[in-house]
């Protein structure tokens, strides 16, 4: 008997879209197709795609043409899935006629069938309620390293900031019960994850659509109970529902290492307010001051949008003095994008990009003196590091400490010593911090 033909898939966009990709493997792996790594041995290829800004969009589209260029190879056929799919709907068997079948967020069950339609020559768009929920019922194919994994407990957003296309591409807020959750951990657990990641769009109004309703406090004590030796790390805090009882006992130890995600945008009350978000500078630095007296040591992180409409020279003025007072461990910022759609892309006073741009390089160049003074502070003592792997051409090991989401933050060049020269991916290791950089850290093992 024939076997069944092989599928590769490429991820774009954040972990929340990765775990929709691991589950439409899983499913595709059920129903026997084999998996394959390697493009050039794909009968099939499945772009899983981003459409939150325009860059997302345009990264997606070149993603999609430089795969149509396999069809002149082995590859039979073209997938789009995800947010691109779903925000730009059927004009896409029109504007993208490289692709086969397109496949929506809603739709991810029905990926087994989108395979089957593009195999057997038919073009389709795919689409399905934006209800669906990836829980651990769903057959689910972990890729990357072994010892990460990221564990979505909800999807969709209620939000609804002027700027963001989220909820119309993801639909409602939707928890994953308390006891699913669980079993995943357990699950990764078991299979030798040693760092978790917990996301959502917002991780911390998980439970108040469940019946009844649950708070995060709740989940992370039911979390705290599982048996893990790792690490359990929350992304994507939103400023308004986190209360003082996630960050007490985000702080309490255990498996939670102190690190707070929380996305603010700006902090100029009259920009926040267009951008539809509650919030000032003021309510803000009460926000870190409360963390940091949980834990001195608590690592914060946040995002910022400069060149909103409206924003003046006084607004941005604001943000950077807000900033140099705030001093976050981590910090990441992006030129404001009007997207179609949004409430914002018809604004009055849009800012000039190239004012946009240069406001951007500021900000970023003032957060770097703050970052490398965090940095010092660091030098001579001991931290707990996960190791990555080997740096190709030296005898470094590159690592993360708990301060360091995967990809989006620093990292840490160990040096073993003669020692502890067998070192393993995915093992902690006590690092002595030897040197700091703008963004990272140097040390070797003790």
């Amino acid at each position: 008997m024939a076997s069944k033909p092989t599928v590769a898939l490429i991820s774009l966009g954040c972990p929340k879209n990765l775990v929709d990709s691991q589950a439409m493997l899983g499913l595709l792996e059920q129903a026997g197709y084999e998996l394959v790594g390697e493009l050039e041995r794909a009968d099939v290829i499945i772009v899983n795609t981003c459409a939150f800004i325009e860059p997302a969009q345009e990264e997606a589209i070149d993603a999609l043409l430089d795969m149509a260029e396999m069809k002149q190879g082995r590859c039979r056929a073209l997938i789009c899935a995800g947010c691109l799919s779903q925000r730009h709907g059927p004009q896409l068997l029109e504007e993208l006629p490289e692709v086969d079948v397109f496949l929506g967020v809603g739709a991810v069950p029905r990926v087994v069938e989108a395979v089957e339609l593009a195999l057997s020559g038919r073009r389709a768009f795919l689409d399905a309620p934006l209800t669906y929920l990836y829980t651990g019922a769903t057959p689910r194919v972990l890729t990357g390293p072994a010892w990460l994994a990221y564990l979505k407990i909800a999807d969709g957003c209620n939000h609804r900031c002027a700027f963001c296309t989220i909820p119309a591409i993801r639909g409602p807020y939707r928890s994953v019960p308390a006891a699913d959750v669980c079993r995943q951990l357990a699950e990764l657990s078991a299979c030798g994850v040693r760092e978790v990641c917990l996301i959502a769009q917002d991780t911390s109004a998980w439970g108040r659509d469940l019946d009844p309703p649950a708070t995060l406090p709740q989940l992370l004590d039911d979390l705290s109970r599982i048996e893990y030796n790792g690490w359990l790390r929350l992304l994507y805090l939103h400023p308004t529902s986190l209360d003082e009882d996630t960050v007490a006992r985000v702080c309490s130890g255990g498996p939670f290492v102190p690190y707070f995600d929380i996305p603010l945008q700006h902090a100029s009350r009259k920009i926040l307010r267009a951008m539809g978000r509650a919030g000032d500078a003021e309510r803000y630095l009460a926000l870190l001051d409360m963390i940091r007296r949980h834990d001195p040591e608590a690592a914060i992180r946040t995002t910022f949008i400069v060149g909103f409409p409206g924003e003046t020279a006084q607004d941005f003025e604001a943000l950077l003095d807000f900033v140099q007072e705030a001093r976050f461990d981590r910090l990441s910022a992006f030129r404001y994008w009007p997207e179609p759609g949004t409430p914002a892309a018809q604004m009055p006073d849009q800012v000039p990009l190239e004012e946009a741009d240069e406001r951007l390089d500021e900000l970023l160049r003032i957060q770097e003196g703050i970052s490398l003074d965090i940095n010092r502070r660091f030098v001579g003592r001991r931290l707990q590091v996960l190791l990555e792997g080997p740096i190709e051409g030296s005898r470094l090991w590159r690592g993360r400490t708990y301060r360091d989401a995967p990809e989006v933050d620093a990292e840490v060049r160990v040096a073993p010593t003669e020692t502890n020269l067998s070192l393993e991916p995915g093992q902690f290791v006590d690092v002595e911090i030897t040197a700091a950089e703008v963004h990272d850290l140097r040390g070797r093992v003790v």
